[in-house]
This record gives structure tokens, sequence and C-alpha cells, in this order.
């Protein structure tokens, strides 16, 4: 496409923009503002939107900062969980190591022990040594030569000894039998002397209980001949004391003597009333059981009401999730609505860019600009 240029001074020139000749001629002189020339609104706008640009940046960069603050924290704290565990598993192999791979465990430790020499078993254990052949035949000092006739001795020793053992059981056990005889004629002399002491004791024994007996008969006919007439005196007044209570309205408690004589059969007597009758008890009972239906109903209807409240609760929580689940969900099609008009316009500017630098940039003067001086006045 071709572009329209106007002439300065033309038809199509703004009169606010019309120069003076020698204005003019500095204007056409000045290679720079000749052939670039000054859009300020564009420069104003292009300064404005690379301000938004680099807000938004600012704005992007502080979100990944943030984003790359958190991610930081959260390797470190991974990276410490995972020292942890090195370093458990570490014990965990040293222990191990300590336990069940010593160097004393190992198969070839014999070949470097510094203590195999004093571990070593003596050259001969004894005759029967399975170590020594036929061409090992040894002989040691301190060996014992005379060991049959050194039995022989010691056996002669036992048998003097368990001799001398025996007697001396012997003779113990003729004095043990001898000291059993004397216990038992001791024993037997006790035992009739008890005999004798048990027979007078049995005897006054006897005597006592019989005197006990012969008084315990004459108190006990005591005892009933006052007893009887213990109850016949109890008859006597419990018979007094039953027309008593007969004849006492107060005992009776007879209603009539407790009926007020200011407001008869609206109030009582306090002093002389004994409490309600049967009828008066089973109303009350009746109120009662009646109070207890209505405060079981309204009970109900109270946990009714609050199950109502807990589901209209419950109701508005889902609600508000909703809203809420709704709200993040526009804010990530904002973010993402931004975020496309930012590649929009990088892409938009990049084109511009290019146009401005192979159309705007060239500022080329045609002939018919130079022909026309000189040819108007004004």
């Amino acid at each position: 496409a071709t572009r329209a240029m106007t002439v300065i001074g033309g038809a199509g020139f703004s009169r606010t923009k019309r120069f003076d000749p020698a204005e003019r001629l500095a204007l056409i002189h000045n290679a720079k503002q000749r052939t670039k020339g000054i859009d300020v609104d564009a420069l104003n706008a292009q300064v404005a939107e690379k301000a938004a640009r680099n807000a938004a940046e600012a704005e992007q960069d502080r979100r990944y900062d943030q984003m790359a603050s958190f991610y930081d924290k959260k390797l470190v704290a991974l990276e410490q969980e995972r020292r942890e565990i090195q370093a458990e598993l570490n014990r965990n192999v040293q222990s191990f190591r300590a336990e069940y791979q010593r160097k004393e465990l190992r198969r070839e430790y014999d070949l470097s022990d510094p203590t195999a020499l004093r571990a070593e078993p003596p050259a001969r254990v004894g005759d029967d040594d399975a170590r020594i052949g036929a061409s090992s035949l040894q002989r040691f000092d301190g060996e014992d030569l005379a060991a049959g006739e050194r039995r022989r001795t010691q056996l002669a020793q036992q048998r003097a000894w368990c001799e001398r053992r025996a007697a001396e059981k012997k003779a113990a056990q003729l004095a043990a039998e001898a000291a059993d005889l004397a216990h038992a004629e001791t024993v037997a002399a006790q035992e009739e002397y008890m005999n004798e002491a048990a027979a007078h004791h049995k005897a006054a024994r006897a005597a006592f209980e019989r005197s006990v007996a012969e008084e315990n008969a004459r108190l006990a006919q005591l005892k009933a001949r006052r007893d009887a007439e213990a109850k016949a005196k109890e008859a006597e007044l419990a018979t007094a004391e039953a027309a008593k209570v007969e004849s006492d309205p107060m005992i009776n408690e007879d209603p009539a003597a407790a009926a007020s004589a200011v407001a008869p059969g609206a109030r009582v007597r306090v002093d002389h009333w004994k409490g309600m009758n049967y009828l008066q008890v089973r109303s009350i009972n009746e109120t009662v059981a009646a109070q207890r239906e209505e405060l079981e109903a309204r009970r109900a209807s109270e946990a009714a009401e609050e199950a109502r409240r807990a589901n209209a609760s419950e109701q508005v929580r889902r609600a508000l999730e909703q809203r809420a689940e709704q709200v993040e969900a526009f804010k990530r099609e904002q973010r993402m609505a931004v975020l496309r008009a930012q590649n929009t316009q990088r892409a938009e500017k990049v084109e511009r860019d290019a146009t401005a630098r192979s159309v705007l940039g060239v500022n080329t003067v045609e002939p018919e600009y130079f022909a026309q001086f000189g040819t108007s006045w004004r």
C-alpha cells in the first residue's frame, strides 16, 4: 500500500501547522526531524503501555518470587527430613556393624588375632590327647609316677574314716534309744497325772452345771411370771391407747378439723392440716404427668427446630462453598484471560515494531517535494 504524503503548506495542510518560509527552510534542513518526525500521542501511549507492562511483569515477578520462596522452604524441609532419615539409617548401619560385624567375628580373624598365641592350648593336655600320635611321645616334669601307691593309701584312710564314723553313729543311736525310753516313761507318768486331774475336773464341772441348771430353772419361772404380768399390762395400755386414737380427731387426720373458718373449701388451717387425700394426690400426679408430656413435646419441637436450623446452616455452608468455588473458577478464568491478552499484546507489539521498522522508519523525500517550492505565494 502506498502511504499518502501531506505537502507542507498545501491545501491539505492544517492552518495551525503553517510555518514561515524561514522556519520551513530550517525544518527542511533538519534531516532528523524531516525523516522521522515526532508523534507525541503515540509516544505517550507507548509509555503508558510500557508502564502497564512493567507493572504486570513486576506483579508476575512478585508471584514467581513468592512461589519460589514457598518451594524453597518446602525443599529445605524435605532436605532436612531426608538428612534425618539418612542419619537414622547410618545409625542403624553402625549399630548393626557394632553388633554383628565386629572384627573378632570375621572368618579370617584368626590370621590377624593378636592374642592367638595366648589362646593356644598347651602341647599336651593329657595322656589321652587326640593330637598326640605314635611319634609324639613326650615326658614332662611334674608327672605323678606314684599314683597307684597314693591311691591305695587314700583308700586305706577312707576305710578307717568310715569305720570310725560307723562306730560314732552306733554310739549315738544307742544314746538316742536310751533317751527315748526315759522320755516315754516321763510321758506315761504325765498322762496318768493328767487323767486323774481330768476326772476331778469333770466331777466338779458336773456339780457346777447341776447348780447352774437349778438356778436357771428358778430364774425362768420368775421371768415367766414377770412376762405374764407385763403382757397383761401392755394389753391394758394398748386397749386404752386404741380407744384414745379412735376418739382423737387429730390422730385420725379428720379433714374437717383442718377446714378454715375464714374461707371454707379454699383455705386450711396449717396447724391442723395433715396432708392431701388420695383424690388430691391423684390430681397432682395427673397434672405432673401432663406437664412432663408437655415438656417432652416441647423438647422434641426444640430438637426438630435445632435440626432444621442445622440443616439450613449446612445448606448455607454448602452454598458458600459452591460460591467460593465459582469465584475461584472465575478468578482462574480472569487470570487466563489476562494472560491471553498479554500474549496477544506481545504479539501485536512485535508485529507493530516490525511494521514501524519496515514502513514508518523509512521517510524518503520524493522529487515533487522539492518541485513545489516557489510555485505558490501567500
